[in-house]
């Protein structure tokens, strides 16, 4: 039996963030399987609001399945979680949570999933970038 593994990176965050990352808007990495697109929406006054995270599988059949997936804020973990989807993975982190901001501008956002379909096995590209500064 023959196993595939598509994409595998796994660099931790330096714990500041960086100012030589992209910012969160409109930003995308592609590969060869697919791509990771992040961008932000805005939730009442807060321009930035939530930052809104997708990982989209070209192959449709490799698409449903268990998501494992790690969201890092300046590297440290915010949130470990699994979900089974239908479709890709996609997801918004509201950067007001439980009475509390949970990013600012400035900040570095990075999510980790992987998805195993079969004998392929997807792992995002790395895909930091940083929060932007709100307007005004």
């Amino acid at each position: 039996m023959v196993s595939t593994i598509l994409m595998i990176t796994g660099v931790q965050a330096s714990g500041v963030a960086q100012a030589d990352y992209q910012p969160c808007t409109n930003y995308r990495v592609t590969t060869n399987w697919g791509r990771v697109e992040v961008d932000t929406r805005p939730a009442g006054a807060d321009s930035i609001g939530n930052i809104a995270w997708a990982m989209f599988i070209n192959n449709t059949a490799h698409i449903p399945g268990r998501y494992d997936y790690q969201i890092r804020i300046n590297g440290k973990t915010l949130l470990t979680e699994a979900r089974h989807k239908d479709d890709n993975l996609h997801m918004t982190i509201p950067r007001y949570q439980d009475g509390r901001y949970v990013y600012e501008s400035g900040d570095e956002i990075q999510v980790i999933a992987s998805h195993a379909a079969g004998n392929v096995l997807y792992v995002t590209p790395i895909n930091r970038c940083t929060v932007p500064y709100s307007a005004g």
